[in-house]
């Protein structure tokens, strides 16, 4: 199984981040109002996930985070699961790897069912985007038409553009996310995925407890591609901000965290 580990975090710069991170009240003396504890190395499971086009050829690859993936709650949850920088970073000119075969059937096919609504979301906004480019163009046309520049135009076709507009940014909105995610152009037509290898991802995790109510938060570092400390800081935002909306993930992330 590969591993992608990146930078080495020291315990020294760790604690100096966590102190500095915690939470603090007044202005010149900084009271801190938070205790933490540091979990480092944590080696998380991502799978290799190779997207296909009509003919089978592979389109491009992402990684995606295992362990958080029958705990998410919605489609935007799990687009904070993806790390598709990380393709780039295994071993160039190895073989891909298809292989179910993980002892975590369940896991499979929680995967399958994100990835498989992930290329249907795509699709389905591909299209639309096809349909309402065409209406707002017609709109368009309508409106420097020679009637249009005489008279007025009427609030309902005001109306209709607006609407065709706020469709049509929130196809494009779902078209560019899925891209982010599958490391692929806008216009590239997947068809359908392969599963491929497991891979050990490193990651480290700072727990802080308030002192007055004793809530939790997390902030979680992830150590492939980060050039420093706060540029780790940097890469687990997104795990750092599912922990903040889904406590379930939280929770899960703390348990594998502190053992």
């Amino acid at each position: 199984m590969k591993m992608l580990s990146g930078l080495q975090l020291d315990e020294q710069s760790l604690h100096s981040l966590a102190k500095a991170k915690a939470m603090k009240r007044g202005v010149i003396r900084r009271e801190i109002l938070e205790s933490y504890e540091i979990a480092h190395p944590i080696w998380r499971i991502f799978r290799h996930v190779h997207f296909l086009d009509a003919n089978s050829e592979v389109i491009s690859a992402s990684l995606f985070d295992m362990e958080l993936a029958s705990l998410v709650e919605s489609f935007e949850e799990s687009l904070l699961l993806w790390r598709p920088r990380y393709d780039g970073l295994l071993q160039e000119n190895t073989p891909i790897e298809y292989s179910l075969d993980t002892g975590d059937e369940n896991g499979i096919k929680v995967l399958e069912s994100i990835v498989n609504e992930l290329i249907e979301v795509r699709q389905s906004a591909q299209n639309d985007l096809i349909g309402l480019t065409k209406e707002f163009m017609k709109t368009q046309i309508s409106w420097k038409s020679t009637a249009s520049l005489l008279l007025p135009r009427t609030p309902s076709s005001l109306r209709e553009q607006e609407d065709i507009a706020k469709e049509k940014r929130s196809a494009d909105g779902l078209l560019n996310a899925s891209s982010l995610v599958m490391n692929s152009s806008s216009d590239s037509l997947v068809e359908s995925m392969k599963i491929g290898e497991s891979v050990l991802v490193e990651t480290a995790l700072i727990k802080y407890t308030a002192f007055e109510n004793d809530s939790v938060r997390i902030l979680v570092l992830e150590n492939p591609s980060a050039e420093s400390i706060e540029d780790a800081v940097s890469k687990g935002r997104a795990l750092t901000r599912l922990s903040e909306i889904n406590h379930r993930c939280k929770s899960a992330l703390i348990a594998n965290a502190f053992i």
